[in-house]
């Protein structure tokens, strides 16, 4: 259990940023509500949430999801019930709507390069940031951000921003995806937790989050699972410190990284697994237990690498020869991560 005083100075500070919040929703025409690119569970629960909020000062919101289709179903489910209230719209249709007077709000996601709208931010009048990952030198240029390491989720944020206004819904479901999205990024309350963390799963409880609909959404998926295995199967030590695997296979990005963590569990001090998207660009994801910065490595492999010490990851698509195979494509990219690590020994 972390320090006692925690949860008081989260929510101290939650509370004086609600009226930037509030100011600067009042101030626009319209809000667009965005998180990173193949949103999770954490994301998509606090677009909710931040449509709440939206709701709450009677301001039209519209959620920017761009790659809806190349979600899992179980991120799709929480969408389309989110969709039973609110507008979630792709790109496009955001640049067919736009005004000089928007209001853009960030939510689990800080980077310019992790969203749909990289190269677009200055055409918003004010951005607001919610978020609980580093900040760099990507980070995008806002003077409305509520930034901290001091949470679990955005998800644990949004819930005491929506007592903080006294928001109440209806439909339970708001509760528990926030719920969910709390279990996601603390891995089942095993890490990353912190005592306002253990409160706000309990207020989300007392309004109604559904605990077996939380555990339903972490039920392995037969063929998902059978993927994140072969990729695990395909771990190698590349030194006495890392194991490494490369696949040309086509798998999600959520799959990637459930390998990453998953390897973690061998005696390694770090691991790093690679595979195909449906996109043809490689995802690499990266974690460690503390004595290797996988955060540079992956900034080392990709300038758009991000994450911290523990966890990271990338999109890789520099390749010699486009028209290469997949295979060859993966045994290059390959060769690129071990000459990263054969240098960072």
């Amino acid at each position: 259990m972390k320090n006692e005083k925690q949860s008081s100075i989260l929510k101290q500070e939650l509370n004086e940023f609600k009226d930037v919040l509030s100011s600067k929703i009042k101030e626009c025409n319209q809000v667009f509500l965005i998180a990173h690119k193949n949103p999770d569970y954490d994301a998509i629960a606090s677009l909710g949430a931040m449509s709440l909020v939206c709701k709450r000062h009677k301001k039209a919101s519209y959620i920017i999801i761009d790659d809806v289709n190349d979600l899992p179903e179980k991120e799709k489910v929480m969408i389309e019930k989110i969709k039973e209230k609110f507008i979630v719209i792709s790109l496009k249709d955001y640049e067919d709507n736009k005004t000089n007077n928007d209001l853009l709000i960030m939510v689990d996601v800080n980077k310019d390069f992790r969203t749909s709208l990289e190269g677009k931010y200055k055409l918003f009048k004010s951005i607001i940031i919610v978020d609980h990952h580093d900040v760099d030198s990507h980070t995008v240029k806002t003077n409305y951000k509520f930034i901290t390491q001091n949470a679990s989720s955005c998800s644990e944020m949004m819930y005491f921003l929506l007592s903080q206004y006294k928001i109440k819904s209806s439909d339970p479901c708001y509760y528990t995806y926030l719920l969910t999205g709390i279990h996601l990024d603390t891995k089942r309350f095993t890490k990353g937790v912190f005592p306002s963390t253990h409160e706000a799963a309990n207020g989300l409880c007392d309004r109604g989050a559904n605990q077996i609909e939380v555990d339903d959404f972490f039920a392995l998926d037969y063929e998902s699972d059978r993927r994140v295995h072969a990729l695990i199967d395909k771990m190698n030590p590349e030194n006495t410190r890392i194991m490494l695997s490369v696949c040309s296979d086509v798998c999600l990005e959520n799959e990637v990284a459930q390998a990453a963590d998953y390897a973690l569990n061998y005696g390694c001090d770090a691991t790093i697994v690679a595979a195909m998207l449906k996109s043809g660009e490689f995802k690499v994801c990266a974690r460690s237990k503390g004595r290797v910065d996988v955060s540079n490595i992956m900034h080392a492999l990709s300038k758009t690498g991000g994450g911290n010490a523990f966890s990271a990851a990338c999109i890789y698509n520099h390749f010699v020869d486009d028209n290469a195979s997949d295979l060859e494509k993966s045994e290059e990219l390959r060769k690129e991560i071990v000459k990263i690590l054969t240098y960072r020994k």
